[in-house]
């Protein structure tokens, strides 16, 4: 199944880049700077946070928010679930917090659309099944059966009240049974990551994970089409708004995958390696989109670069682990050199819309805060680098829609209008939003 769903989110990515890639290739790059990854230094200052978003600036941004929220909402509720079988107490304490904020940030969202009694009334239902979660991982930790049904009718619970809340703001356009099958299978796949997370079945864990953060960005959407204006479902369907919302998806994933790989690269080695293969099948579905447009080639290329940042992440990792100053610092150069050269694909292929010095910039900036979570996670800083994960998903958000506005800007008289330019019957307008 997500299988499925991450070639459609590739397929959306790659049919743009397919007509930016025409581009000449006799672009000329400006130079970047030698040294752009920044280094945050264990006492420079985070924000804690969601994400930290910008307002939203219209209703089609709000719902973009909303679906990412979401997953970065299903991202902690396992990461703290997780955390409760492994008797990570601190980590499970971190992520129990940031989910709270996540639920301020998510009721903050759908106030202007809800009104400040019913807002207070989903923050409440939303806090409650939280907490029936948390409850639910603490009675599989300790192996109490009681507590584990306890919780999941407190869940059910919840879940019909949510559901119920929905279909009541939803003038007609979201039905009870609808919106319980959606948030039911949010909660179940969350309930059965944790199963297999505690069974140490660990591949079928580490895709549950990821099925249920691309089942959070389609409650996103059915919520963003039922709660909002109606003009605003139509413009999620438009090009450059579902390939923004397929990038927001797709970069979400592959950072909450590369902290999760780094996280269990420290601790459970069985699970860094379901984890690590989650992160080539993220890479592999990137780059049998980019063989079916551009050639083997391309994807070559394509793939060695992509994997190339994915090793230096991690050997940067072990030589934290082991206070290799000469490991970090090689780490670091390999990923300047990645920035330095993707950083140009993307300007050569927007045609000068992404400045090449500027990316290489931002770029560094955001390899610097993930290098940062590394090492406030080896330290056992959990507080700072749950604050920093959050601000890494959060920048994949802004970074998406730089990207889509240029592609967009770029391909605007040559999107692909049917089935013979994409293979998949227009397949770049078409997304989650339409159903």
């Amino acid at each position: 199944m997500y299988v499925r769903f991450a070639s459609g989110l590739c397929a959306v990515l790659a049919a743009a880049l397919l007509g930016a890639c025409t581009v000449s290739s006799s672009t000329t790059a400006t130079k970047s700077p030698p040294n752009a990854m920044p280094k945050i230094s264990p006492t420079t200052p985070v924000q804690s946070g969601t994400g930290q978003f910008p307002p939203p600036s219209d209703g089609t941004d709000a719902v973009l928010q909303l679906e990412a929220l979401l997953g970065l909402h299903s991202l902690l509720a396992a990461d703290m679930m997780r955390a409760r079988i492994r008797t990570d107490a601190d980590l499970a304490q971190s992520a129990n917090a940031a989910l709270g904020q996540n639920a301020d940030a998510l009721s903050d969202l759908l106030q202007p659309v809800m009104g400040t009694k019913v807002r207070d009334r989903f923050a409440e239902a939303w806090t409650e099944h939280i907490q029936a979660l948390f409850k639910y991982s603490r009675g599989l930790a300790t192996k109490k059966a009681e507590v584990r049904e306890d919780a999941r009718q407190d869940l059910s619970r919840y879940e019909q009240v949510l559901a119920r809340l929905f279909a009541d703001q939803s003038d007609g356009r979201l039905n009870l049974a609808a919106a319980q099958a959606t948030l039911g299978k949010h909660i179940n796949h969350l309930v059965e990551g944790v199963d297999t997370y505690a069974a140490k079945n660990y591949p079928a864990s580490a895709k549950i994970y990821q099925q249920t953060y691309a089942q959070a960005f389609q409650l996103g959407a059915v919520l963003g089409s039922a709660l909002w204006p109606a003009n605003v479902g139509k413009e999620l369907n438009s090009p450059t708004v579902a390939l923004r919302s397929a990038l927001t998806q797709l970069l979400g994933e592959h950072a909450a995958l590369m902290m999760a790989t780094v996280r269990s690269s420290i601790g459970n080695r069985d699970d860094f390696e379901a984890m690590g293969a989650a992160v080539n099948a993220n890479t592999l579905s990137l780059t049998a989109a980019f063989d079916s447009l551009f050639g083997p080639a391309a994807a070559r290329r394509f793939q060695a670069g992509w994997a190339d940042h994915v090793d230096h992440l991690l050997a940067y990792t072990s030589a934290t682990a082991k206070k290799d100053a000469a490991g970090q610092q090689n780490a670091r150069q390999g990923m300047r050199s990645f920035e330095t050269s993707f950083a140009a694909f993307l300007n050569t292929a927007t045609q000068n819309r992404i400045p090449e010095e500027a990316m290489v910039g931002q770029l560094g900036q955001y390899d610097g805060r993930l290098l940062a979570e590394i090492d406030a996670y080896v330290s056992n800083d959990h507080e700072r680098a749950q604050v920093l994960r959050e601000q890494i998903y959060g920048e994949t958000f802004v970074v998406a829609q730089q990207l889509s506005t240029a592609i967009g800007a770029t391909l605007a008289t040559r999107l692909p209008r049917g089935g013979s330019q994409t293979g998949g019957g227009g397949g770049v307008a078409v997304r989650m939003h339409g159903g």
